[in-house]
């Protein structure tokens, strides 16, 4: 492990008991959402909760992995939450939130409400990581719909590769697919803060997911666990 990563690490560990979640911890003791995992949740109610969002009548990802959680958790001093947990996009316990998952394959369309709730919620802090599964050209086309729908004055852009979504914890260069691929991250800035990242090429890292799941013959983004570990640092450090 190089010098510059563990410095990383450390820093972040620094940092993440004293700053991050505060805010969004503070009036979520009533959370109405679910745990996108079958079972009972035994865990403690005090921690960063990742949100796996509703939309569209209660469409919602089936097959994204949560093994970036376990990595996040292990890397850092960051109380978090190792599982994924279903929020409805209209629903104000979006907000109990700081980060949030959109992903799917299909069309789909956003209500008008949905689309206000998300506005809010990325204005006022909030984080969005919208990925295709696995590389679904139909939901790439309605994600693109919908973003416009929320931001429609600001463009997505490539995200550059010396951003720290690349290195905030673990160095990721040249990101392929599975097919290798160039693989294609974009991002939408709010007054210099990065509040979505959207991939086309999927970061689902669906081998890793539930039973059952399966890209069969699709493509997704390689090293995905490691590049959705880094986002979510760099969603809740930033």
């Amino acid at each position: 492990m190089s010098n510059a990563i563990e410095a990383r690490r450390s820093l972040v560990s620094m940092i993440a008991g004293a700053l991050v979640i505060a805010s969004w911890i503070t009036g979520a003791s009533t959370l109405a959402s679910a745990p996108a995992s079958e079972g009972v949740n035994t865990e403690p109610r005090d921690l960063v909760r990742v949100g796996m969002i509703r939309y569209d009548g209660g469409k919602v990802a089936q097959c994204f992995a949560d093994q970036f959680l376990q990595l996040v958790d292990y890397e850092t001093d960051i109380d978090i939450s190792r599982q994924l947990w279903k929020v409805d996009a209209h629903a104000p316990e979006l907000f109990d939130h700081p980060f949030a998952i959109m992903s799917g394959e299909g069309p789909f369309e956003l209500s008008e409400a949905e689309v206000q709730n998300l506005r809010s919620y990325l204005e006022q802090g909030g984080f969005l990581l919208a990925s295709a599964g696995c590389s679904n050209n139909a939901w790439t086309r309605s994600m693109e719909r919908a973003i416009a729908r929320i931001f429609p004055e600001i463009a997505l852009q490539k995200i550059a590769p010396d951003h720290e979504v690349f290195s905030t914890l673990y160095d990721i260069q040249e990101p392929k697919t599975s097919r290798q691929k160039d693989a294609l991250l974009l991002g939408l800035s709010l007054d210099g803060r990065l509040t979505i990242v959207f991939s086309p090429n999927g970061l689902n890292d669906t081998a890793a997911a539930a039973r059952g799941c399966c890209c069969c013959g699709g493509s997704e983004v390689r090293k995905a666990k490691h590049i959705n570990a880094n986002i979510l640092v760099y969603a809740l450090l930033r």
